[in-house]
């Protein structure tokens, strides 16, 4: 037998033993706000994957029981061989949901955080406030000589005079209480407060356990995903040598040179696919950018009078921004809503888009230069992708239907990057966009409306 280095084919073994699951550290980051996905991606020591060599496929043919073994032995490794892409493509699903959750969680904590400094603010100036009316009434009880009507009241000798001096005392008794009363609602209000001050700090220092906890699952998520990737391709090119060498048992034929060569052959036509689509995505992004009206971003509106293109809009690092799904209508808005599908309040990341001629199968772009850090399947988003502009910002473009970059690649703005679709948690065919600084969400009109780029 011939021994072969592990390929990712063990790797992906190794990463599908069980690990905590993602959920109960969420719970445990909310809760406690502790520590950050604890286990990461199991390890171990790579292992031999013991592959039948051609000397051992013609040396089996000489006895009807060997043949019969290494016949059984190679249908258990093509078997084997399946079972291991599915296994990656769920451990790659799985990333990616955690991923979603991760997300989720992170923008939960943030609008947590804003809320309670909100309501910390609204009882500070309360606060602020019944003591200037405290205040004011105090002074007004001064100035209303409240000993002196003591001294008038013992001193008076006519009922008249007794009855108004009696009627002042109990105004300014009604008054006093008043200015207790206010002054307690004042001590209240800091005290609310301050408490509120503290749980606002509190889930402030939580955003960085979450924020973390949300960079490490896409790390996670674009690991699983290349780690399928790169299965597939392991998976065509043995399943072609394993075919072919179970071919000549079965058959009891003699090998040829064009069997020997199969699992070669079938690894540069695979690479060559691939080098092909990158080549052909990149060629038809080229095109699609020179139909637009040449490199630059365009307005929202897609263009100048006239049909000069409109001017390159600059942005973080000098990138043109430009809508991802031109002409396209805003079909859900950003911030809190009730969702479709989970009926639950929450944040709405970003906004939907879709387009007048028809969304599914439309053309979806980068909008603005960067880096694809993650592009596959991403829970409730679907098949995904989320692409790097530096400065701390990034894009995310979600229910796609195919993807036609890949993560790690380098995108210019306007290149083709997916095809529109309803994948993941989704009611029809749109784009789902976000733009996040720093992991934080925020409103991509207001983002792409700084750089000259509308909806």
């Amino acid at each position: 037998m011939t021994d072969h280095p592990a390929s990712s084919l063990t790797k992906s073994r190794a990463e599908t033993r069980p690990r905590r699951p993602f959920r109960a550290l969420v719970q445990a980051a909310a809760v406690a706000f502790a520590l950050v996905l604890g286990d990461g991606l199991a390890s171990e020591s790579a292992r031999a994957v013991d592959y039948p060599s051609w000397e051992d496929v013609l040396a089996a043919r000489s006895n009807e029981a060997s043949k019969q073994g290494e016949i059984t032995r190679i249908r258990g490794l093509i078997a084997g061989l399946e079972a291991e892409t599915v296994a990656a493509q769920a451990l790659s699903e799985q990333r990616g949901a955690e991923y979603e959750t991760a997300q989720i969680a992170f923008d939960e904590g943030m609008r947590r955080s804003d809320e309670l400094e909100g309501k910390a603010g609204e009882a500070t100036a309360e606060a602020q406030a019944s003591s200037q009316r405290a205040g004011a009434l105090a002074a007004q009880l001064a100035r209303s000589g409240g000993s002196d009507l003591s001294v008038a009241l013992l001193g008076s000798s006519g009922g008249g005079d007794v009855d108004a001096l009696l009627y002042q005392l109990g105004a300014l008794s009604k008054l006093t209480e008043q200015t207790s009363q206010i002054y307690e609602l004042a001590a209240q209000s800091r005290n609310s407060a301050a408490a509120l001050a503290s749980q606002a700090a509190m889930a402030k220092s939580a955003l960085d356990v979450l924020r973390v906890a949300a960079e490490q699952a896409l790390a996670e998520a674009a690991a699983a995903q290349a780690a399928v990737e790169t299965m597939l391709a392991e998976e065509q090119s043995r399943r072609v040598e394993l075919a072919v060498q179970l071919d000549v048992l079965v058959s009891n034929r003699a090998a040829t040179e064009a069997d020997y060569q199969a699992g070669v052959v079938e690894r540069a036509r695979i690479a060559e696919e691939q080098a092909r689509a990158e080549r052909e995505a990149r060629a038809a992004a080229e095109r699609e950018r020179a139909a637009r009206g040449g490199s630059g971003g365009s307005g929202g509106g897609g263009g100048s009078p006239g049909g000069s293109p409109a001017p390159i809009v600059s942005g973080p690092g000098g990138q043109g921004w430009s809508n991802p799904l031109p002409n396209a209508r805003v079909s859900s808005e950003f911030g809190n809503r009730f969702h479709p599908i989970d009926a639950v309040w929450r944040l709405h990341a970003g906004i939907d888009l879709v387009s007048p001629g028809g969304t599914c199968g439309a053309n979806v772009y980068a909008a603005s230069a960067g880096t694809v850090t993650f592009a596959g399947s991403n829970g409730g988003l679907g098949n995904a992708v989320t692409i790097n502009h530096g400065g701390g910002r990034t894009t995310v473009y979600g229910h796609n239907t195919p993807l036609v970059v890949r993560s790690g690649w380098a995108v210019a703005e306007g290149q083709l990057i997916a095809k529109a679709g309803t994948t993941g948690a989704s009611t029809g065919c749109h784009v789902h966009f976000e733009t996040r600084l720093n992991g934080t969400a925020e409103n991509p009109r207001q983002v792409l409306a700084q750089y000259g780029t509308g909806f």
